[in-house]
């Protein structure tokens, strides 16, 4: 998802029609551009090297969805797929959890999340965090640095996880802590979308798999 504000012009966008790399391209009705959903950068037209800002957003089963939310509201639009449940990744080959850091790509492959739902590593400096939610099949990304503190978590069941340094407990797809000395603290969420392996190769070619 991204904010659709480009230097100060609220755009439109519609899809295009066409495919680039195999993969939906955008079309804004103010100008005629057109974006690449996946880079979220406009590839032609007048708006040509514009980019969107990204925004956290959750690709989750509605069950998990709905129980968490119970007064959310629905858009109602046609519907051009079955629903989206785990069974989407059979296959967890086929997909990582993509995202940008320090102005490089990285990929967490989705069959190691979930084989190591609550995985802690580092990117150069940073400690960071990934997470899956086997029952909403989404995965999160969160900075472990909380204050002055690095914390190193390990999963408690399906829905939840510790720190060593604390004990305290938290929400796997939130980052909060519920229990503990941490309790109602909030590890900081960081962009990254899910995506077909072989289209985030083609988008991001010396993107990189963390390991696991």
């Amino acid at each position: 998802m991204y904010d659709r504000t480009v230097d100060d012009r609220v755009l439109t966008f519609r899809v295009s029609g066409k495919l680039w790399m195999r993969s939906l391209v955008m079309g804004d009705a103010e100008t005629g551009s057109e974006w690449s959903h996946l880079l979220g950068r406009a590839m032609a037209g007048p708006l040509k090297g514009k980019t969107l800002d990204p925004i956290i957003t959750d690709m989750v089963t509605w069950a998990v969805w709905r129980d968490e939310h119970p007064d959310t509201t629905v858009l109602d639009m046609s519907r051009t797929s079955d629903n989206y449940t785990r069974e989407f990744y059979r296959d967890p080959t086929r997909f990582v959890f993509g995202f940008d850091f320090a102005g490089k790509a990285w990929a967490l492959p989705l069959a190691n999340m979930m084989d190591k739902p609550v995985h802690s590593f580092r990117i150069g400096d940073q400690s960071l965090l990934a997470t899956f939610d086997t029952r909403g099949a989404v995965t999160h990304l969160f900075h472990r640095r909380l204050g002055q503190q690095v914390l190193e978590f390990s999963p408690v069941d399906a829905e939840t996880m510790k720190d060593t340094q604390t004990g305290s407990h938290w929400k796997i797809k939130s980052g909060e802590a519920i229990s503990g000395p941490m309790k109602g603290k909030s590890l900081k969420q960081r962009v990254g979308i899910m995506s077909f392996r072989k289209a985030w190769q083609n988008f991001f070619p010396e993107s990189q798999d963390v390991e696991f």
